[in-house]
């Protein structure tokens, strides 16, 4: 998978322009614009932090994201809040998300275009089918009901046992019913409760 060519330097809030990449999740049809900023606010070899940006949808949109070398977390900040998506290093990848400098590698740019993909197609889901999205959460949490399990509606921990339990459960059921493969699934669940925490009017709850 190609990524075009760039120098990422360590430097408070240059901007860096990263070309839209080829892919194997081609079905994602996102409508962002080709283009994407990603503002490295500080950085050392083992961690950076920024801001992303791009045009989707005929509106800015801006994400925070935390890199270090084996995973990079986005949260978005506007126009639309509450949705996180991160990605792991495979452990048989020799290729670091960071570089020895604090920016992006090649690597670490191909998986934030992925990101953004899981965020894109997560908010298309939440402003069309929000309620395709509750009745999925609802029935997950019925199942985990019938085998005993104590859950609150909304707050279960994406750490936890059994938010592990859910969160694998809602990642296979999103794949299966939307054809969209998330890289996180805890990402995922976290985003599910947060949407239905920021904007229960849309869930009709």
């Amino acid at each position: 998978m190609a990524v075009s060519k760039q120098n990422i330097e360590k430097q408070v809030n240059k901007p860096i322009k990263a070309n839209s990449i080829k892919t194997n999740r081609s079905e994602v049809n996102t409508g962002a614009s080709n283009d994407m900023q990603l503002f490295i606010e500080s950085s050392t070899p083992l961690k950076a932090k920024g801001k992303l940006r791009l045009i989707y949808l005929n509106e800015q949109f801006e994400g925070s994201f935390i890199a270090t070398p084996t995973l990079i977390k986005l949260k978005t900040i506007q126009p639309f809040k509450g949705m996180v998506a991160a990605v792991g290093l495979e452990t048989d990848s020799v290729s670091p998300f960071l570089q020895s400098n604090g920016g992006l590698s090649k690597a670490g740019q191909q998986q934030m275009h992925f990101l953004v993909f899981d965020i894109f197609h997560l908010y298309n889901l939440f402003r069309l089918k929000p309620q395709a999205l509750l009745a999925l959460y609802q029935e997950a949490l019925s199942i985990l009901k019938t085998k005993g399990e104590t859950v609150e509606f909304g707050k279960i921990d994406p750490n936890s046992d059994l938010g592990n339990t859910l969160a694998t459960w809602l990642h296979s059921q999103v794949k299966k019913k939307f054809k969209h493969q998330y890289c996180s699934p805890k990402g995922l669940l976290y985003s599910f409760q947060n949407l239905l925490k920021l904007f229960p009017e849309d869930f009709n709850l």
